[in-house]
Order: structure tokens, then sequence, then C-alpha cells
């Protein structure tokens, strides 16, 4: 059994009070195996935390949260910067993009209501070349996650999890369980692609 907080922010990308110094103590405090930084718009901002793993020799792997036009997206291993994808594309067409660079795009928080309160919600169902959906954000209400479990199972996705981190205390509020232990991007790639995983908490909640 692996645990991976599957959702982190940091300092690096401005909206976090997490430093990075602190992610890995913290991580193995909370009985996690690995981390995967997302810092939105840019995985450039998360490089630091190379040099971190290296020195800890605890796994961090690094991918991005983009913001479409209807949503947000976490897109593992493409390693998206702000010139490579400008923000408020339409999901599908960055889903699409992010497969045929043999990356995994995964709606993150579908249900959940933004500031002005739009989110994804039933237009995830019409979604395609998905591998895998977040279906338990650390941030969501337990209603929102159970309805973005219910349309990953009607589209034969996979479920994840991720604490969507901010601070400190959220980090391992929510992660994603494989069967063996990941510690590169291309590892994980596989395994996402498999959908041989499940969803885990704090809180022993699961979906």
């Amino acid at each position: 059994m692996f645990k991976i907080d599957m959702h982190i922010h940091s300092v690096l990308g401005h909206d976090s009070i997490i430093e990075p110094d602190d992610l890995v103590p913290i991580a193995r405090r909370e009985g996690l195996d690995a981390v995967c930084v997302t810092e939105h718009h840019d995985y450039s901002l998360s490089s630091p935390f190379d040099e971190i793993s290296r020195q800890t020799g605890f796994p961090i792997l690094r991918a991005m949260e983009y913001k479409a036009r209807e949503g947000h997206l976490l897109i593992y291993g493409v390693n998206v910067g702000r010139g490579d994808m400008p923000s408020q594309m339409p999901m599908q067409h960055v889903i699409d993009w992010v497969h045929q660079r043999d990356g995994v795009a995964v709606p993150a928080h579908p249900y959940q209501g933004d500031m002005f309160g739009s989110c994804l919600g039933d237009r995830l169902s019409d979604l395609t070349n998905l591998w895998a959906v977040e279906t338990l954000n650390g941030s969501a209400s337990q209603t929102e996650n159970e309805q973005a479990r219910q349309v990953a199972d009607q589209l034969q996705a996979g479920g994840i999890g991720g604490s969507d981190a901010h601070g400190p205390t959220g980090i391992g509020k929510a992660y994603t369980i494989f069967s063996k232990p990941l510690i590169t991007m291309t590892a994980l790639i596989e395994a996402l692609k498999q959908k041989n995983y499940q969803t885990g908490s704090r809180t022993g909640l699961s979906n």
C-alpha cells in the first residue's frame, strides 16, 4: 500500500502558506509515502522540490493545476508552462492535448463551486479521454465528492484523492492508495492509466 497526496500547493505558487522545507516532515507525520505538488498554471514553479526530494529521500512528484474555461484540471506527466497553454482554454481541448503527449489530465473538484458559484458540474459526463477524476478532494464537501465519484463511475474512469492543501494542516487530508511504490512520474502515469487504485483520507472516508 503506497499513499500519495496527489494535490498540494506551496508558497511557490503564491496562493498557499506551505513552505517547501516543511512539506516532507508533515507528509511523513501524516503517514504519506509520497506527495505530488501541483502549483497553478506553471510546472516550473515547483522545481525547488526536486532538490528537497533528493536531500530528504522522500518522493516528491511534480504536476500542475490548470484553469480551463469550465473548471480546473490536474495535469500529470506533461511539463506545462504559461507559454504552452494559455489559461481558460476549453477543458476538452486541454485534455486531448495532454492525452496526445502521453500525460493524464484529471478534472479537479468538479462539483465544488468557485467564488462565483460556478463549477464544471454535470458537464463532466460529456468529457472524453479521461483516465481519472478527482473524486476525493480534501477541500470539497462530502456531497461534492460523491457527485464526482458517481460520474467517474459512469465514465469508467479511476478516482483519485488529494488534499488540495494550501496550508500545513491540510496535507494528507485526502490521498490516493496504490498497490506498489511509485517514485517517478512515469510510474505514476502508468498506474493512473491502469485505474487500479482507491482513495483514502485522514478521517477514514473513501469513495
